[in-house]
């Protein structure tokens, strides 16, 4: 599956989020929208259903595979220099 730019967006978003509250604060899935399905199929997250707020919600997690990924493309940048 190709990984559009919209997508990687995304992604560096909720693992920005995750590191910035240790985790604590998932991605919900309405914040991913379109990116949701792709970023899925490739393995770059995980979801479940927590209970927030007293509701149910899908939330979203980067896997180690979505980490492994965005850590690829942070050294690409680096040797294009």
């Amino acid at each position: 599956m190709k990984i559009s730019q919209r997508m990687i967006v995304k992604l560096k978003e909720c693992f920005k989020r995750e590191l910035k509250y240790n985790g604590e604060i998932p991605c919900l899935a309405e914040e991913m929208k379109s990116s949701l399905s792709g970023l899925y199929k490739s393995g770059f997250i995980a979801t479940r259903m927590e209970t927030i707020d007293n509701k149910k919600l899908l939330c979203i997690y980067i896997t180690q595979e979505g980490k492994n990924f965005l850590s690829g493309l942070e050294e690409d940048k680096i040797h294009k220099f």
